[in-house]
Protein backbone atom coordinates (compact mmCIF):
# COMPACT_ATOMS: atom_id res chain seq x y z
CA UNK A 1 0.00 0.00 0.00
CA UNK A 2 1.21 3.34 -0.91
CA UNK A 3 0.50 6.14 1.35
CA UNK A 4 0.43 9.40 0.48
CA UNK A 5 2.66 11.71 3.03
CA UNK A 6 1.85 15.38 2.88
CA UNK A 7 -1.21 17.11 1.93
CA UNK A 8 -3.48 15.14 -1.01
CA UNK A 9 -5.34 18.34 -1.26
CA UNK A 10 -3.52 21.72 -2.00
CA UNK A 11 -4.87 25.14 -3.19
CA UNK A 12 -2.87 25.80 -6.96
CA UNK A 13 0.35 27.84 -6.72
CA UNK A 14 -0.18 29.69 -10.27
CA UNK A 15 2.77 31.49 -9.53
CA UNK A 16 3.67 35.22 -9.09
CA UNK A 17 1.30 37.94 -10.82
CA UNK A 18 -0.08 34.82 -12.56
CA UNK A 19 -4.38 35.21 -12.85
CA UNK A 20 -5.39 32.29 -10.43
CA UNK A 21 -8.82 30.43 -10.48
CA UNK A 22 -9.16 29.08 -6.69
CA UNK A 23 -8.57 25.69 -7.76
CA UNK A 24 -7.86 23.03 -5.72
CA UNK A 25 -5.32 20.56 -6.71
CA UNK A 26 -6.11 16.47 -5.49
CA UNK A 27 -2.93 14.08 -5.96
CA UNK A 28 -4.45 10.88 -6.55
CA UNK A 29 -0.94 9.90 -7.88
CA UNK A 30 2.40 10.86 -8.97
CA UNK A 31 3.96 11.01 -12.32
CA UNK A 32 3.09 9.96 -16.01
CA UNK A 33 4.24 7.27 -18.45
CA UNK A 34 3.14 9.37 -21.22
CA UNK A 35 6.46 11.01 -21.35
CA UNK A 36 5.34 14.44 -23.28
CA UNK A 37 8.60 16.26 -24.15
CA UNK A 38 7.51 19.71 -22.41
CA UNK A 39 6.09 17.68 -19.20
CA UNK A 40 7.17 19.29 -15.24
CA UNK A 41 6.68 15.50 -13.97
CA UNK A 42 10.03 15.14 -16.01
CA UNK A 43 11.88 17.45 -14.54
CA UNK A 44 10.53 16.95 -10.66
CA UNK A 45 11.43 15.25 -7.65
CA UNK A 46 8.93 12.11 -8.43
CA UNK A 47 9.31 8.44 -8.34
CA UNK A 48 10.01 7.00 -11.66
CA UNK A 49 7.29 4.89 -12.20
CA UNK A 50 3.45 6.02 -11.94
CA UNK A 51 2.33 5.34 -8.46
CA UNK A 52 -1.67 5.73 -7.02
CA UNK A 53 -2.16 6.60 -3.13
CA UNK A 54 -4.14 4.52 -1.85
CA UNK A 55 -4.47 5.93 1.88
CA UNK A 56 -7.48 7.76 0.76
CA UNK A 57 -9.08 8.36 4.49
CA UNK A 58 -6.28 10.96 4.67
CA UNK A 59 -7.62 12.51 1.92
CA UNK A 60 -11.48 12.20 3.36
CA UNK A 61 -10.42 13.92 6.51
CA UNK A 62 -8.48 17.19 4.83
CA UNK A 63 -11.64 17.45 2.44
CA UNK A 64 -13.95 17.58 5.51
CA UNK A 65 -11.38 20.10 7.32
CA UNK A 66 -11.53 22.51 3.96
CA UNK A 67 -15.53 22.39 3.73
CA UNK A 68 -15.46 22.75 7.64
CA UNK A 69 -13.13 25.71 7.28
CA UNK A 70 -14.66 27.58 3.94
CA UNK A 71 -17.94 29.62 3.58
CA UNK A 72 -17.81 29.08 -0.22
CA UNK A 73 -20.47 26.93 -1.32
CA UNK A 74 -18.92 25.91 -4.67
CA UNK A 75 -15.30 24.28 -5.45
CA UNK A 76 -13.30 23.15 -8.16
CA UNK A 77 -11.12 20.30 -8.01
CA UNK A 78 -8.41 19.37 -10.43
CA UNK A 79 -7.59 15.30 -10.58
CA UNK A 80 -4.98 15.82 -13.31
CA UNK A 81 -2.68 17.62 -12.38
CA UNK A 82 0.03 15.22 -10.83
CA UNK A 83 -0.87 12.81 -13.23
CA UNK A 84 -2.72 11.80 -16.06
CA UNK A 85 -6.26 11.09 -14.95
CA UNK A 86 -6.85 7.92 -16.93
CA UNK A 87 -3.54 6.61 -16.98
CA UNK A 88 -4.51 3.14 -15.90
CA UNK A 89 -7.31 1.63 -15.14
CA UNK A 90 -6.37 2.08 -11.45
CA UNK A 91 -6.26 5.35 -12.09
CA UNK A 92 -9.93 5.78 -13.15
CA UNK A 93 -11.14 3.52 -10.31
CA UNK A 94 -8.82 5.68 -7.38
CA UNK A 95 -10.84 8.71 -8.56
CA UNK A 96 -14.19 7.65 -8.92
CA UNK A 97 -13.79 6.20 -5.16
CA UNK A 98 -12.44 10.14 -4.92
CA UNK A 99 -15.57 11.43 -6.32
CA UNK A 100 -17.87 9.23 -4.15
CA UNK A 101 -15.62 10.77 -0.98
CA UNK A 102 -16.04 14.12 -2.21
CA UNK A 103 -20.10 14.19 -3.51
CA UNK A 104 -20.85 12.50 0.06
CA UNK A 105 -18.97 15.54 1.83
CA UNK A 106 -20.33 17.90 0.08
CA UNK A 107 -24.01 16.58 0.88
CA UNK A 108 -23.02 16.66 4.35
CA UNK A 109 -22.00 20.12 4.02
CA UNK A 110 -24.23 21.30 1.65
CA UNK A 111 -21.42 22.47 -0.91
CA UNK A 112 -21.02 21.64 -4.81
CA UNK A 113 -17.52 20.80 -6.43
CA UNK A 114 -16.96 20.24 -9.77
CA UNK A 115 -14.06 17.45 -10.75
CA UNK A 116 -12.07 18.19 -13.56
CA UNK A 117 -10.27 14.92 -15.13
CA UNK A 118 -6.89 15.56 -17.79
CA UNK A 119 -6.45 13.28 -20.46
CA UNK A 120 -4.05 12.92 -23.47
CA UNK A 121 -5.26 9.35 -23.81
CA UNK A 122 -8.32 7.46 -25.33
CA UNK A 123 -8.08 5.20 -22.39
CA UNK A 124 -11.77 6.58 -21.09
CA UNK A 125 -13.54 4.13 -24.03
CA UNK A 126 -12.27 1.19 -21.93
CA UNK A 127 -14.12 2.65 -19.05
CA UNK A 128 -17.62 2.27 -19.97
CA UNK A 129 -19.98 3.33 -17.03
CA UNK A 130 -22.40 6.29 -15.85
CA UNK A 131 -22.25 8.09 -12.55
CA UNK A 132 -25.07 9.93 -10.94
CA UNK A 133 -23.78 12.22 -7.83
CA UNK A 134 -25.79 14.78 -6.63
CA UNK A 135 -23.41 17.10 -5.32
CA UNK A 136 -20.35 16.92 -8.25
CA UNK A 137 -20.12 17.16 -11.71
CA UNK A 138 -17.26 15.73 -13.40
CA UNK A 139 -15.22 17.91 -16.02
CA UNK A 140 -13.26 15.49 -18.50
CA UNK A 141 -11.01 17.61 -19.60
CA UNK A 142 -9.23 16.65 -23.17
CA UNK A 143 -5.52 18.14 -24.40
CA UNK A 144 -6.39 18.98 -27.73
CA UNK A 145 -3.42 19.44 -30.28
CA UNK A 146 -2.26 19.67 -34.02
CA UNK A 147 -1.65 15.95 -35.05
CA UNK A 148 1.96 17.19 -35.89
CA UNK A 149 2.80 18.60 -32.70
CA UNK A 150 1.40 15.38 -31.22
CA UNK A 151 3.78 13.57 -33.51
CA UNK A 152 6.84 15.35 -32.40
CA UNK A 153 5.99 16.33 -28.52
CA UNK A 154 3.61 14.07 -27.44
CA UNK A 155 4.49 10.30 -29.15
CA UNK A 156 3.12 8.14 -26.21
CA UNK A 157 -0.37 9.55 -26.23
CA UNK A 158 -3.50 9.37 -28.22
CA UNK A 159 -3.78 10.71 -31.63
CA UNK A 160 -6.10 13.77 -32.46
CA UNK A 161 -8.97 11.85 -33.85
CA UNK A 162 -8.42 9.15 -30.88
CA UNK A 163 -9.35 12.02 -28.57
CA UNK A 164 -11.98 13.97 -30.39
CA UNK A 165 -13.66 9.63 -30.23
CA UNK A 166 -12.76 10.15 -26.53
CA UNK A 167 -14.53 13.81 -26.00
CA UNK A 168 -17.85 12.48 -27.68
CA UNK A 169 -17.85 9.38 -25.67
CA UNK A 170 -17.68 11.63 -22.58
CA UNK A 171 -20.29 13.80 -22.96
CA UNK A 172 -22.48 10.31 -23.46
CA UNK A 173 -21.11 9.01 -20.24
CA UNK A 174 -23.10 12.64 -18.37
CA UNK A 175 -19.50 14.37 -18.46
CA UNK A 176 -19.00 18.41 -18.61
CA UNK A 177 -16.41 19.05 -21.20
CA UNK A 178 -13.59 21.13 -21.37
CA UNK A 179 -11.37 21.88 -24.36
CA UNK A 180 -7.70 22.24 -23.04
CA UNK A 181 -5.68 24.28 -26.12
CA UNK A 182 -2.49 23.86 -23.33
CA UNK A 183 0.35 23.69 -24.39
CA UNK A 184 -0.22 25.98 -27.52
CA UNK A 185 3.44 25.22 -29.05
CA UNK A 186 4.80 27.37 -32.20
CA UNK A 187 5.87 24.26 -34.42
CA UNK A 188 7.50 24.13 -37.26
CA UNK A 189 9.16 26.99 -36.95
CA UNK A 190 10.51 28.26 -40.34
CA UNK A 191 13.84 29.88 -39.54
CA UNK A 192 15.27 33.16 -37.53
CA UNK A 193 14.52 35.79 -39.56
CA UNK A 194 11.68 38.49 -39.07
CA UNK A 195 9.42 36.87 -41.87
CA UNK A 196 10.10 33.42 -40.51
CA UNK A 197 9.12 34.10 -37.23
CA UNK A 198 5.81 36.15 -38.39
CA UNK A 199 5.04 33.08 -40.53
CA UNK A 200 5.36 30.12 -37.97
CA UNK A 201 3.41 31.98 -35.70
CA UNK A 202 0.52 32.24 -38.52
CA UNK A 203 1.07 29.00 -39.14
CA UNK A 204 0.81 27.88 -35.72
CA UNK A 205 -2.62 29.95 -35.56
CA UNK A 206 -3.72 28.48 -39.12
CA UNK A 207 -3.25 24.51 -37.24
CA UNK A 208 -5.32 25.35 -33.94
CA UNK A 209 -7.96 27.15 -35.83
CA UNK A 210 -8.40 23.92 -37.86
CA UNK A 211 -8.22 21.87 -34.76
CA UNK A 212 -11.07 23.97 -33.00
CA UNK A 213 -13.52 24.06 -36.20
CA UNK A 214 -13.13 20.30 -36.12
CA UNK A 215 -13.73 19.78 -32.98
CA UNK A 216 -16.59 22.11 -32.66
CA UNK A 217 -18.29 20.29 -35.45
CA UNK A 218 -18.73 17.52 -33.49
CA UNK A 219 -19.56 18.26 -30.11
CA UNK A 220 -22.27 19.08 -27.99
CA UNK A 221 -22.91 22.62 -26.58
CA UNK A 222 -24.92 21.97 -24.07
CA UNK A 223 -22.01 19.68 -21.88
CA UNK A 224 -18.99 22.11 -22.79
CA UNK A 225 -17.83 23.34 -19.53
CA UNK A 226 -14.78 25.48 -20.78
CA UNK A 227 -12.05 26.40 -23.15
CA UNK A 228 -8.92 26.68 -21.86
CA UNK A 229 -5.94 28.44 -23.87
CA UNK A 230 -2.51 28.38 -22.62
CA UNK A 231 0.78 28.99 -25.24
CA UNK A 232 4.05 26.57 -23.76
CA UNK A 233 5.66 27.92 -20.84
CA UNK A 234 8.81 26.15 -19.63
CA UNK A 235 10.90 26.09 -15.99
CA UNK A 236 14.73 27.33 -15.91
CA UNK A 237 15.74 24.06 -15.33
CA UNK A 238 13.24 23.10 -18.30
CA UNK A 239 14.71 25.47 -20.55
CA UNK A 240 18.40 24.89 -20.05
CA UNK A 241 18.16 21.02 -20.12
CA UNK A 242 16.30 20.77 -23.22
CA UNK A 243 17.77 23.85 -25.20
CA UNK A 244 21.41 21.80 -24.40
CA UNK A 245 19.39 19.10 -25.98
CA UNK A 246 18.54 21.24 -28.59
CA UNK A 247 14.87 20.32 -28.48
CA UNK A 248 12.32 21.95 -31.02
CA UNK A 249 10.34 23.44 -28.02
CA UNK A 250 12.93 25.78 -27.20
CA UNK A 251 11.48 28.60 -29.57
CA UNK A 252 14.44 31.78 -29.51
CA UNK A 253 11.28 34.41 -28.58
CA UNK A 254 11.03 32.83 -25.36
CA UNK A 255 11.50 35.13 -22.31
CA UNK A 256 12.08 34.74 -18.63
CA UNK A 257 8.76 35.90 -16.84
CA UNK A 258 8.06 37.12 -13.48
CA UNK A 259 6.80 33.95 -12.65
CA UNK A 260 10.05 32.30 -13.27
CA UNK A 261 8.68 30.85 -16.56
CA UNK A 262 9.89 30.89 -20.13
CA UNK A 263 7.03 31.82 -22.25
CA UNK A 264 6.98 33.42 -25.90
CA UNK A 265 7.14 37.12 -25.87
CA UNK A 266 4.53 39.08 -25.25
CA UNK A 267 3.30 40.24 -28.97
CA UNK A 268 3.22 36.45 -29.44
CA UNK A 269 1.01 35.15 -27.33
CA UNK A 270 -1.35 37.87 -27.41
CA UNK A 271 -1.51 37.87 -30.97
CA UNK A 272 -2.28 33.68 -30.75
CA UNK A 273 -4.75 34.32 -28.26
CA UNK A 274 -6.43 37.40 -29.46
CA UNK A 275 -6.85 35.26 -33.36
CA UNK A 276 -8.24 32.03 -31.18
CA UNK A 277 -10.71 33.88 -29.21
CA UNK A 278 -11.88 35.94 -32.71
CA UNK A 279 -12.08 32.79 -34.40
CA UNK A 280 -14.24 31.14 -31.90
CA UNK A 281 -16.35 34.24 -31.12
CA UNK A 282 -16.66 33.96 -35.46
CA UNK A 283 -18.32 30.38 -34.98
CA UNK A 284 -19.76 30.65 -31.82
CA UNK A 285 -20.45 33.78 -30.23
CA UNK A 286 -22.50 32.55 -27.40
CA UNK A 287 -19.51 30.15 -25.75
CA UNK A 288 -17.30 33.48 -25.29
CA UNK A 289 -17.48 33.18 -22.20
CA UNK A 290 -16.10 30.25 -21.41
CA UNK A 291 -13.02 31.39 -22.35
CA UNK A 292 -9.96 31.45 -20.18
CA UNK A 293 -6.33 31.86 -20.18
CA UNK A 294 -4.82 29.49 -17.93
CA UNK A 295 -1.35 30.85 -16.29
CA UNK A 296 -1.15 33.94 -18.26
CA UNK A 297 -0.85 37.60 -16.23
CA UNK A 298 -3.98 39.61 -15.63
CA UNK A 299 -2.18 42.06 -18.47
CA UNK A 300 -2.62 39.34 -21.15
CA UNK A 301 -6.57 39.01 -20.68
CA UNK A 302 -6.61 42.31 -20.53
CA UNK A 303 -4.79 42.61 -24.06
CA UNK A 304 -7.35 39.75 -25.16
CA UNK A 305 -10.27 41.68 -23.83
CA UNK A 306 -11.31 38.52 -21.69
CA UNK A 307 -12.91 39.66 -18.01
CA UNK A 308 -11.22 37.54 -15.94
CA UNK A 309 -13.26 34.98 -13.74
CA UNK A 310 -12.61 31.79 -11.39
CA UNK A 311 -13.42 28.12 -13.17
CA UNK A 312 -16.16 27.85 -10.63
CA UNK A 313 -18.09 30.63 -12.08
CA UNK A 314 -20.75 28.29 -14.14
CA UNK A 315 -22.73 26.50 -11.67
Amino acid sequence: MIERKTYFINKYNYGEGVVGFDEYVISLGTNCSLGCEYCYLKFSKTPQTPIIYQNLNKLEEELERLFLSKKEKIFYFNLGETTDSFLTKKHFETLIEISKIIDELAKKYKKFCFVELRTKTNNILKFNKKFNFENLKLIYGISLSPQEVIDEFEKNTASFKERIDSLIFAEKLGFLIAIMLEPIIIYPVVGITHKNVVDSVKNAIENYKKIIKETFEKINFEKLYSINLSCLRLTKRQFKVLKEKKSKLCFFEMFLCDDGKFRYSRPIRVTIYSELINFIKSLFPDIYKRIFLSFEFDYIWRACGLEIKPLNFIS
